[in-house]
């Protein structure tokens, strides 16, 4: 039985403890939990289980110790194990990662309609942005203030007061140097859908309106929570620059599926990025760094309170300061950080997908309402894996046939873990490791 992993261009399991974030993580998270409440408490609030959940999550991701699938070539009976991952939120950059290709893909092809898009920047004043680092329920009321502002405006500007656009919200805690930074991007259809489906374009609307509208609308958010008082808005309302900002300069063309699913995944990228830690040192201080042209990847999400940011590129963070900034992006179970409003809305998909169903139905060539088979979405994730890692997870290394998962070997199984693990070479225990400090130069 062959045990080692693929090799060469094929797909090959990930090493996640090999990372220096995760040396880091395993090294100091200890001590930053334990001194979280006398140190960070004051200024990132009180102590969240969430946190603690994602974090044991992570440290057990990609560990064959904890479970795994058995993978073999019917041709050849080659065999290799592929390690259960955490499939954790804005702190495991791997599964962070997968799930923003993942929605991103489905938004591009199964949600936007083809027509044109754009993209809406909408940011809240430094002083405000605490407010929902202490209370994070405020960030979907955010959000939905934000659709509110969005609707208004184009029911108006088409006249159709009955009239709604499409619109995907997504809800960022976070700016370039991991800062708490708060505000939400959202991709919107340039026009309204009737009730009936009629789609009516319009022509690019002044962002005046969308200001005014936001600023009016995020005051009365936080007012009606208690959280500022009307002075707090005289005051903030007589500055030079309130800090508010709404950008809506980025356009997709009807159809761009590409740009759709970029910008996606641009708005669900990972609060940090391990190619930004440029260096950790053997005292775990990390040296932090922006992208090179501040936009990454993704050119077309610029804005000018984006770009407006950190007048410097880089930080030095002590290493529980690190963790302190990163896991204050964790969010809550069950807290969504992406949303459907309008045309959009998961209650208008669902009532068109059961209309369509239906329809197909009585033609006898539909699509069973459960969704795609299961040889469709194995496609599927074999296309997010040549995605990911620009290799092909069913194709044999040794014979170039099909690869077949045989069984999965859960974490309760430890025993059998263990044995099947040390018989193939790959057991490792915690004893065994060498110290974390030795390999934490990047």
């Amino acid at each position: 039985m062959a045990c080692d992993g693929a090799a060469g261009g094929f797909y090959r399991p990930r090493k996640p403890k090999e990372s220096p974030f995760y040396r880091l993580v395993e090294r100091f998270y200890p001590e930053f939990e334990q001194v979280y409440e006398q140190r960070y408490q004051k200024r990132y609030g009180f102590w969240r289980p969430a946190v603690a959940s994602a974090v044991e999550k992570f440290l057990e991701c990609g560990d064959a110790r904890h479970g795994f699938a058995r993978v073999r070539c019917p041709e050849c009976a080659h065999e290799f194990f592929v390690a259960f991952s955490c499939r954790g939120r804005c702190f495991c950059p791997s599964c962070h990662r997968k799930r923003a290709l993942t929605t991103a893909h489905w938004v591009s092809r199964e949600v936007c309609a083809p027509v044109p898009h754009r993209q809406f920047v909408l940011t809240i004043p430094k002083r405000l942005r605490i407010y929902f680092r202490f209370d994070r329920r405020l960030l979907g009321r955010l959000c939905r203030a934000a659709w509110k502002v969005i609707r208004s405006v184009h029911a108006a500007a088409a006249d159709r007061p009955e009239a709604a656009p499409g619109m995907i919200g997504a809800i960022q805690t976070f700016g370039d140097l991991v800062h708490w930074h708060p505000h939400i991007h959202a991709l919107v259809t340039e026009g309204v859908f009737q009730p009936e489906g009629t789609f009516l374009p319009l022509p690019k609307l002044a962002a005046e309106p969308f200001l005014k509208l936001w600023e009016k609308a995020v005051f009365k958010l936080l007012l009606d929570e208690g959280r500022i008082t009307h002075e707090i808005i005289d005051n903030i309302r007589s500055w030079r620059h309130s800090g508010f900002s709404v950008d809506h300069s980025v356009r997709l063309d009807a159809g761009d599926t590409q740009g759709v699913e970029r910008l996606i995944e641009y708005f669900l990228r990972c609060p940090f990025s391990q190619a930004r830690m440029i260096q950790v040192t053997e005292e775990g201080k990390v040296l932090y760094k922006t992208g090179g042209n501040r936009l990454g990847r993704f050119p077309e999400a610029a804005s000018e309170d984006l770009l407006a940011g950190p007048a410097r590129n880089f930080q030095i963070f002590e290493p529980l300061d690190f963790l302190a900034e990163v896991t204050q992006h964790v969010p809550e179970p069950g807290e969504h950080l992406i949303r459907y409003y309008g045309w959009y809305s998961n209650k208008k998909r669902g009532l068109r997908a059961k209309a369509k169903t239906k329809d197909a139905s009585s033609e006898g060539n539909g699509e069973s309402i459960l969704g795609p088979d299961r040889k469709t979405a194995r496609k599927r994730w074999a296309a997010l894996i040549k995605q990911v890692y620009e290799t092909d997870p069913l194709l044999c290394p040794k014979c170039g046939g099909e690869m077949k998962i045989i069984s999965f070997i859960e974490r309760h199984q430890s025993e059998v873990i263990e044995k099947i693990l040390k018989h193939c070479g790959m057991w490792q225990d915690e004893s065994a490791r060498a110290p974390p400090e030795e390999a934490m130069t990047g």
